[in-house]
């Protein structure tokens, strides 16, 4: 599976069902990396998709109101893919034939991307007067030093085991830049979090549910310190 189709294949689905052209919020973008993560294919995530949204319009006395959250299908997508598996006991993994094609990123493009938060985190650590912050930013700016050199010696891309590396080094550049955020405004970002994040914490799982907090505290982490994500998504 090309790592970018599965999100923009299933946002573009479900976007497409509902019937609004808006598209997804960040929140769904982190339910779909959890639905990914554990394995989820494709298809069986359009299909739960689909299930979910034939119930909904079914349902006649609802008149013109939407579905405004993927978080609606999350029910229907587990279920598929619990059948999905319980179909497949015994089974040798298939190769995922049900991948997109699509164009992977040029090494210039990567180079770009990681050259740039490597700036940005450089203009951070000028500015920062505490060892220790310097220290663990040092720590962060290695590892994408060493990112960087093994895709110019490699001359090509595998897009999902470097998004996957690019993850790693996003959730230890959150931890230190943390680290640098007042303990009154990381209250204020976890009240907004609860608020924002009402509809999710009622109707996912906890393991879920967390994955998609964590995702938009470290949003507020970037945009403070207006240091970009280290993902692919941002090319």
């Amino acid at each position: 599976m090309n790592y970018y189709n599965y999100f923009t294949e299933i946002e573009e689905h479900f976007v497409k069902r509902r019937g609004k052209h808006l598209l997804v919020s960040p929140a769904d973008w982190g339910l779909m990396a959890a639905w990914r993560d554990a394995g989820v294919p494709l298809h069986v995530a359009l299909r739960g998709i689909d299930i979910a949204m034939d119930g909904f319009l079914a349902r006649k006395h609802r008149g013109s109101s939407k579905v405004n959250s993927l978080c609606y299908c999350h029910d229907a997508v587990m279920a598929e893919y619990a059948g999905y598996l319980e179909s497949h006991v015994g089974q040798p993994p298939a190769a995922d034939s049900e991948a997109c094609p699509g164009q992977e990123p040029q090494v210039s493009e990567i180079a770009g991307l990681v050259g740039a938060r490597i700036e940005e985190i450089n203009a951070l650590c000028a500015k920062q007067s505490s060892e220790h912050a310097a220290e663990g930013l040092l720590r962060v700016l290695a590892r994408l030093e060493e990112i960087l050199r093994n895709q110019q010696t490699s001359g090509r891309v595998d897009s999902e085991a470097l998004e996957r590396d690019l993850a790693l080094v996003d959730d230890l550049l959150v931890t230190e830049l943390r680290r640098l955020v007042s303990p009154d405004e990381m209250l204020e970002w976890e009240k907004e979090a609860k608020r924002e994040l009402k509809v999710y914490s009622r109707n996912l799982p906890k393991e879920t549910y967390d994955r998609i907090r964590s995702n938009f505290l470290g949003d507020k982490i970037h945009r403070k310190f207006q240091i970009g994500e280290l993902s692919l998504f941002r090319l």
